[in-house]
């Protein structure tokens, strides 16, 4: 019994403190830093391999074998951004890999990796694959239309079909000194679209290029911003 008067007690202390306060509360946003979620005094320069199409994955598209390099082309520019990275240019890796093609296989080849870090002189390996694909479902809007003959706005629909693209992206950091796998995680994007049937049979057959890269750019800041310090602007309430 003591205890539960206690506790009415302590809410309703709680409560009258929170009234007080909120007439003089000043509610602000502040930057607050947030750090990265690697050690980048160790990891601070990288290697980025051409990113791997999934094999037998359901639905997937058929796409251009340069959509790996893309990915990862995109991933280097993220990270060139970030003052506390260094990363091997495109056209180095292109260099020092001429003859080799990266397969799904080497995901999880950390010790060819580890070899290949070493004689990129980094410290970590960036590697990953990814998987691109659509859903297409027929979908029906519902909306009001004024009837000049009724005089009247009536309930209407419109049949169509909502095509959804879908990214899925893995990657992975190797430590190339300890031959460790350090960083697994996947990053899912997706778009949609709306299409009669003319519009929905082109894009069919039309190129799908800009949306992966448009996809691919927001799966890849995700993944920049979680190894990377930045600021957040949070709210804080002031007591006068």
């Amino acid at each position: 019994m003591q205890n539960t008067k206690s506790a009415i007690i302590g809410i309703l202390l709680g409560a009258i403190t929170l009234c007080g306060c909120s007439a003089g509360a000043t509610r602000v946003s502040i930057p607050v830093k947030v750090q990265s979620e690697i050690d980048i005094s160790r990891y601070s320069n990288f290697a980025v391999l051409p990113f791997v199409s999934e094999k037998h994955a359901e639905r997937d598209e058929n796409l251009p074998t340069e959509v790996g390099e893309e990915i990862a082309s995109i991933l280097r520019r993220g990270l060139a951004r970030e003052q506390y990275f260094e990363v091997v240019s495109t056209q180095e890796t292109a260099r020092l890999l001429t003859g080799d093609t990266v397969a799904e296989e080497w995901l999880s080849d950390t010790e060819h990796l580890s070899e290949l870090g070493r004689y990129f002189e980094v410290k970590g390996i960036i590697v990953g694959s990814f998987r691109f694909y659509s859903d297409s479902r027929p979908r029906r809007y519902y909306g009001e239309r004024y009837s000049v003959q009724r005089q009247r706005y009536m309930m209407d629909y419109q049949d169509y079909m909502q095509k959804t693209y879908l990214l899925s992206l893995r990657v992975l950091i190797i430590d190339v000194e300890t031959e460790q796998i350090i960083w697994d995680e996947a990053y899912r994007r997706s778009t949609a679209e709306a299409h009669t049937i003319g519009s929905f049979l082109f894009s069919q057959v039309g190129p799908q290029e800009n949306t992966i890269r448009e996809l691919g750019k927001r799966a890849v800041l995700e993944f920049t911003r979680k190894i990377s310090p930045h600021y957040e602007r949070e709210d804080r309430y002031l007591v006068k």
